[in-house]
């Protein structure tokens, strides 16, 4: 597990778009934390990274948003998942 603390929105956006510079096109990558913890942010900076220029939201009630850039990225949203069913 890696572990990168931020101090704002932006250097959250930047952290992901350095990363999707470094990251294979079948990467997973999973992000944890609370509402607002800025795992959204984080995923606007890896999208941009990857060429991405559709506005990025949560997908919350969506579940998952489809974005095309130089690969295909599915931003899953787990938190209301409770079971495979779901």
């Amino acid at each position: 597990m890696l572990k990168i603390n931020s101090a704002s929105t932006s250097e959250t956006e930047e952290i992901g778009y350095k990363l999707a510079q470094k990251v294979s096109n079948t990467a997973v990558i999973a992000l944890y934390g609370g509402l607002g913890m800025g795992k959204t942010a984080f995923t606007r900076g890896f999208a941009r990274g990857l060429g991405v220029d559709d506005n990025i939201m949560s997908p919350t009630f969506a579940i998952v948003n489809e974005y095309i850039g130089i690969t295909k990225i599915y931003h899953f949203d787990m938190y209301r998942i409770q079971s495979w069913e779901d």
